[in-house]
């Protein structure tokens, strides 16, 4: 049976904007052992203001001012260095969420007018802006391309701070609108086919919903969750974070093909940001950012760290985002 999500004023504000800080001290990295992985989760607290660990409010008039920068990735002995670094959006005002595309760019949240967000888009070569969205009186969060590159898709925020719908926008402008019926949601991860999604749901407590888009049903998965929902690169499963009974995170994966939820190991420190990529030896690979620190893995080897991003002068660090090709890293920072 198709159950629709409650729509809260001003709730779904809370966590489309969320850019959260660095943790404080890392915690172990290991692989989950299995009596942490059949841990029950903490469940989510249902005090709005005391789930948020970010620098942003539940009120989109009060947005952070963030910056995005990017760097080239250069690979030395399996592992990833900073090589050079530029701020793309120094502005004031906050610019986040970057998901890069498959043609040497990458989509952005940007704060505009009215203290709304519009997706923009931004050649990596040559600097150049561009919009996706003119809503003056609505806002977008969440760009994610679709593999096929004619799409993108984003969270709708509709006049007046009420939930969020996913929204697919087509590149020609033949068309935008809802993909589902259900809402509000903060978050969202599609499969490669776009038949499917994860949905971080604003329901209280937060939950974490599958959606069939073809047969139009869906189910919850689980509660508890962090913020931090990606697709693979493959489009096979998606990544989400879990709170671990002894603090921090949890990385788990869902499957697109049988609905299973694996626990794969612990973000560093209390992190609960990461990115999930393809490393150049085509290995599903990590980076996250705890303490000033950049640390890296792969799927044969634990947390490592690779750079000093406090040394840099980046404070406030939240989402990472890497190329296609793992060769450029997008920073999100205070500004």
């Amino acid at each position: 049976m198709r159950q629709e999500f409650k729509w809260t004023a001003g709730f779904a504000a809370l966590l489309l904007a969320s850019c959260s800080g660095p943790a404080d001290t890392p915690a172990e990295t290991d692989d989950i052992s299995d009596a942490a992985a059949t841990s029950d989760p903490a469940p989510a607290e249902t005090d709005i203001a005391a789930t948020e660990t970010d620098n942003d409010t539940a009120d989109a008039e009060a947005l952070p001012g963030t910056d995005i920068s990017l760097s080239t990735l250069v690979w030395i002995d399996g592992l990833p260095r900073i090589a050079d670094r530029r701020v793309v959006t120094q502005r004031g005002l906050y610019d986040n969420q970057p998901a890069f595309d498959g043609a040497g760019g990458f989509y952005f949240t940007s704060e505009t007018e009215n203290n709304q967000t519009d997706i923009f888009h931004v050649d990596t070569a040559s600097g150049e802006v561009s919009p996706v969205t003119r809503t003056p009186e609505e806002s977008e969060y969440s760009p994610r391309p679709s593999p096929d590159g004619l799409s993108v898709t984003y969270i709708h925020q509709a006049p007046g701070g009420y939930g969020g719908q996913v929204y697919r926008h087509m590149l020609d402008g033949s068309s935008t609108g809802p993909v589902h019926e259900y809402g509000p949601a903060g978050y969202y991860a599609l499969s490669a086919d776009q038949s499917q999604m994860l949905l971080f749901a604003l329901t209280n407590p937060f939950s974490l919903r599958w959606v069939n888009l073809a047969l139009g049903i869906e189910s919850e998965v689980t509660t508890g969750l962090g913020r931090a929902l990606y697709s693979a690169p493959d489009g096979q499963s998606a990544y989400f974070t879990l709170e671990h009974p002894e603090g921090g995170y949890i990385i788990n994966q869902f499957s697109f093909d049988d609905s299973s939820v694996t626990p794969v190991f612990r973000l560093p420190g209390e992190t609960e940001d990461y990115a999930v990529f393809t490393n150049p030896e085509g290995e599903l690979a990590w980076l996250a950012a705890s303490d000033g620190t950049l640390y890296y893995r792969d799927t044969h080897a634990s947390w490592q760290p690779v750079d000093d991003l406090a040394a840099m002068g980046l404070t406030g660090i939240s989402r990472l985002a890497v190329s296609p090709d793992a060769d450029q890293l997008a920073i999100v920072a205070n500004e």
